[in-house]
This record gives C-alpha cells, sequence and structure tokens, in this order.
C-alpha cells in the first residue's frame, strides 16, 4: 500500500464508507417478520394497498384456514388481521383483486375448491371488510379479474377443477350475473389458474386457462364472446399438469409471450416448465429447448420482474420438494439462465412453496418478495440495490483493498487499487441501483488513479462499481 497516498487521503479528510468484508452479491435475503402469523397453509398471496394508505399490504388466502390480511405498517412490518371475513376454513386456492362496485377501493374475492361458496367482499375504503355475497357453489381453482365486455365494469373468470368453467359480469353496481353459457364454450376441464391478456393486439382481452389436463386459449370477440383457439394457437404434443402461468414481454418485441409452470403430480405428465414466444397475434411457438433450463422443477408459481433492472423481464419461480425459490436471468432475448444463488441468500422457508408476489413492501424502491407456503412458515426477502449492483458480475472481490478518497469525495476523487488489479471501467449507481455516470479513469502511478466525474452528483450515498477484464469490486460514495 503507497503510504504517500494514504497519508494524503487522510488529510483531505478520508470518510471511508467501504462494504464490510466480501461483497454479497445476493439481491434478496430473508427478514423476520414482526407481529404476523405466518404459518397457516398458505396456497395464495396477493400484494395490493388494501387500507389506501399508501403502501402494499399481503392478503393471504388459506388451505382449511381463516384467510388474513397482513396490514403493512409502512416499512415492511405488518400487522395480522382478518377485518370482516367470515370464520369458515375454506379451502382457498386463489384471490381475486378489483374495484368491483367502483367505489374506489379494492374488494377481495376468495376463490375456494370443494364446492365451498366463493367468498366476496366489500371494502369500506380502509381496509374493512363485510360481506358482499358469495358466487356461485363451484369447485374452484383460479380467477381472473377484468373488464371482457368493454363496459367499463370488473367482469369475473372463475376456473373450475373437473367441471365447466364460469364468466360472471358485472351488473355496474358490485353485483355479478352468470352468462357462463352466452360466453364460455361448455368444456369441462381441470383450470388451477386463469389470466386475461391481450394476446392479439386487438384490444381486448383473451384467456388462458391453465389446467391439468390441457391449457386452453380463448379468443375474445370484443364483446365478450370467447372461442377455444387452443389448437391453432398453442403449441400442441406435450402433456403437462401447469399449475400456474404468467404472461410477460421475454424478447422485448412488443408481444405478451407465456410461461408455463408445471408439475408432475401423475406419472404420464411432463414437469418441464414450457416458454411459449408469441410470434405473431397470439400465435404461440414452443421455445423450451432453446430458452429455458432442462430441470423437472415441480414449479407451483411464476412471476415476471426485471430483477437486475437492464430492461429485460427475469424471472422468479417456487417450487415443491426441492428449491422452495429460484431466480433466472433473462440475457435480454429471452433466454435465461439459473442464478440463484448470486441472487437470493439462504436460508428459506420451510414447507412447500406455493404462494409468490413481487412488491416494494418497504417503501424503498426496491422490490421485495414474499412466498407462501402451503405446510410450513412463509419467507420475506428484503431487496437490496448494494446486491444488484454486484450481481451482474459473477466474480466479485474482496474490497479491503481498495479505497476511494476524499469519501465525502471532493472536487478530485482518487482510487487505491492493488498492483495488480488494472481498472478498465467505473460506474456510478444511485443509492436504489440506477446506473447514473461513468467516471474517466487516469492512472496516476501503480496503485493511484484518479477518476473524473461526468455528472454532478447530488448530496447522498452512491455505488462506485470498479471492473478490471476479469472481475469486479464495489465500494460505497457518499456526497456531502
Amino acid at each position: 500500500m503507497n503510504l504517500y497516498y494514504l497519508s494524503k487521503a487522510a488529510a483531505l479528510g478520508l470518510f471511508l464508507i467501504c462494504i464490510n468484508s466480501t461483497i454479497q452479491a445476493q439481491i434478496y435475503s430473508e427478514q423476520t417478520i414482526s407481529g404476523t402469523n405466518t404459518g397457516q397453509n398458505t396456497i395464495v398471496v396477493k400484494s395490493v394497498d388494501i387500507d389506501n394508505d399508501g403502501d402494499q399490504d399481503l392478503i393471504l388466502g388459506n388451505e382449511f384456514q381463516q384467510n388474513s390480511l397482513l396490514y403493512n405498517l409502512g416499512n415492511g412490518d405488518f400487522v395480522t388481521g382478518n377485518n370482516g371475513f367470515i370464520n369458515e376454513l375454506n379451502d382457498t386456492e386463489d384471490i381475486g383483486l378489483g374495484d368491483f362496485d367502483m367505489d374506489g377501493d379494492i374488494d377481495i374475492i376468495f376463490i375456494n375448491q370443494g364446492g365451498f361458496g366463493h367468498e366476496y367482499y366489500e371494502n369500506d375504503g380502509n381496509g374493512n371488510f363485510t360481506v358482499a355475497g358469495f358466487l356461485p357453489a363451484t369447485n374452484g381453482g383460479g380467477i381472473a379479474v377484468g373488464d371482457i365486455n368493454n363496459d367499463g365494469f370488473l367482469d369475473v373468470i372463475i376456473g373450475n377443477i373437473a367441471e365447466v368453467n364460469f364468466c360472471m359480469i358485472n351488473n355496474g353496481d358490485g353485483s355479478f350475473t352468470n352468462e357462463t353459457t352466452s360466453r364460455l364454450p361448455g368444456t369441462v376441464k381441470s383450470t388451477d389458474y386463469v389470466i386475461l391478456e391481450d394476446v392479439d393486439g386487438d384490444g381486448d382481452l383473451d384467456l388462458f386457462f391453465a389446467n391439468r389436463d390441457g391449457n386452453q386459449l380463448l379468443i375474445n370477440d370484443g364483446t365478450g364472446v370467447f372461442a377455444d383457439q387452443s389448437m391453432q394457437r398453442l403449441p400442441q404434443g406435450v402433456d403437462m399438469d401447469t399449475r400456474k402461468a404468467c404472461f410477460g414481454d421475454v424478447n422485448n418485441d412488443g408481444k405478451p409471450d407465456l410461461f408455463l409452470a408445471n408439475v408432475q403430480f401423475t406419472a404420464n405428465e411432463d414437469p418441464q416448465n414450457r416458454l411459449y414466444i408469441n410470434e405473431s397475434n397470439g400465435f404461440f411457438t414452443d421455445l423450451t429447448t432453446i430458452l429455458l433450463p432442462q430441470v423437472p422443477n415441480q414449479t407451483t408459481n411464476a412471476a415476471f420482474h426485471d430483477i437486475d433492472e437492464d430492461g429485460s423481464l427475469d424471472l422468479f419461480i417456487t417450487n415443491v420438494l426441492a428449491d422452495p425459490l429460484q431466480a433466472l436471468l433473462n440475457d435480454g432475448t429471452g433466454k435465461f439462465t439459473v442464478r440463484t444463488d448470486d441472487i437470493i441468500s439462504p436460508p428459506l422457508m420451510t414447507g412447500e412453496a406455493w404462494g409468490l408476489t413481487v412488491a416494494d413492501f418497504n417503501n424503498d424502491d426496491f422490490s421485495d418478495i414474499y412466498v407462501a407456503s402451503r405446510t410450513g412458515f412463509d419467507a420475506y426477502l428484503e431487496g437490496d440495490p448494494e446486491g444488484m449492483i454486484a450481481v451482474s458480475t459473477s466474480d466479485v472481490l474482496d474490497n479491503s483493498e481498495f479505497l476511494v478518497f476524499p469519501n465525502p469525495i471532493l472536487e478530485k476523487v482518487y482510487l487505491q487499487h492493488p498492483l495488480d488489479f488494472k481498472p478498465t471501467e467505473i460506474q456510478v449507481y444511485s443509492a436504489l441501483g440506477h446506473h447514473i455516470d461513468d467516471p474517466e479513469i487516469y492512472p496516476i502511478e501503480g496503485e493511484i488513479s484518479q477518476l473524473l466525474l461526468n455528472q454532478t452528483l447530488t448530496p447522498g450515498l452512491y455505488f462506485l462499481k470498479i471492473h478490471n477484464k476479469e472481475s469486479a469490486v464495489v465500494l460505497k460514495l457518499k456526497v456531502e
């Protein structure tokens, strides 16, 4: 270490704010959730601002336990409640959310399996609920909410197990009329998940049923009447048990692609997850072998999310039996690689992972994750932008031999580094992980380089990512 420059740094008022020990590349790490019961045999979890206080709350749909709410205190701590829910131990499989009665707040529908009535609750605006009624009792599997007939009101599609699926049209006041026979084909399938999505780009919502016995894609004629065009539009020839699915534009061509989360709960089903690319106007091609890892997971849920903020949709998936939560990064073309060890810090939850939601729960403008467990305790993972900065380089060095000085910075900024580390590129990130500058590097002598910033940084905390040809290091930088 060059003592001359170290003394010079001290004279300039060195205030080192380096990351302790080795950089941990993980973005998401599990946190304790205070004031909640997270062992409720939860099948489904949804996040939404239920009490209109500006933060994301959680709604838990439970298996043979009372459904519940986690009210966010604004910082990612929660208080458990179930204000107004009936005290029935139903087998809840899905949750529908929307302002059904057009009064400015979010109402809730719980879809129950086993022939129980589906619970429908109206919100008073503060997160307190009253029973609005019960939708027809079916062997429910999933629900989708959307305006299918373009009349300005939210309608409901209910997916059922071994029964016809239902179409419930909103009358405009939050009450519903069953118009199944005039709007849906009468096919009997076992539907576990329902999605409304404009797959053909014509401005109305089409319908995807994720089934245990053959998925279906139904096209809307613009008035809310659907025709089954699965054979023409979906790839055929693979027997699948699809429990969840999600649409997202994975190759940035402006069209929604489709990820299928598959399980093998019976011997004849292929457990490989699948990725269908929307080639044009809602006609899909199966590019699984090219774009997805060939791993026979038992995947129960999935969510697209731009984990590394590079403009491409990455993927979280939950599994049973092994690997309860995995992260897959998109290279920008739609090709995914498993990067769980880089992105998620162990340990994780116990039990089977079924529910999944991604939202900013602690109001730091960075995403967090909630994973619901059917047989154990749920997991809450907070996102850390510092980890996001490190994760894009797999070989991240111990930073104990690096100094940036003066820190807080003055007009001139210097970097001290090992003799065998030659900086080739430097990036400045905001405290929220946004790339904002690429300083120029001017070597002074073996261990010292001067950095010339191109941007004037406002007061606050920043991250400095320093690359050479093989690796990188991340330091914190303060501006006063």
